[in-house]
């Protein structure tokens, strides 16, 4: 059985699964600290979000994967880079705040169905190219 450390320096973020699943504004509200205009993404996130989105997702869990995905117009920083900078830091105390908002993220994740192999773009700011070999599977 591992002690509570090993399941930390193995997860840093392992007790985001013990949040209740909380609308995206509710689940947000400790990241305006981090990312102070986080209410206006989600109020924009939420209007771009149809009421009944495909997937059989929420609205909620819908509008918190478009959230992710948005780019902050005033600084240039999205909530996607402000997490995965405190991913890598890694420090527990950082990453308590984002455990509601990744509790209703990574349920949205989950309960997208499965499909067939498709191609999926992300930006890099380099040529990727020989990173991704034709035909290799990614995930």
């Amino acid at each position: 059985m591992q002690d509570s450390d090993d399941r930390v320096m193995l997860c840093p973020f392992i007790d985001y699964a013990q949040e209740p699943i909380l609308p995206l504004a509710d689940a947000c509200i400790p990241l305006i600290f981090i990312i102070p205009d986080i209410l206006m993404y989600v109020s924009m996130a939420l209007e771009r979000t149809p009421d009944n989105p495909p997937d059989e997702l929420t609205r909620d869990e819908s509008a918190s994967i478009h959230l992710y995905t948005m780019e902050e117009s005033n600084t240039g920083r999205s909530l996607y880079s402000h997490l995965n900078h405190t991913l890598k830091r890694g420090g527990p105390e950082e990453l308590q705040p984002w455990f509601k908002y990744l509790k209703l993220f990574l349920t949205a994740l989950v309960e997208i169905p499965c499909s067939t192999a498709q191609v999926v773009w992300g930006g890099v700011r380099k040529n990727a190219t020989n990173e991704f070999p034709k035909g290799a599977q990614i995930t």
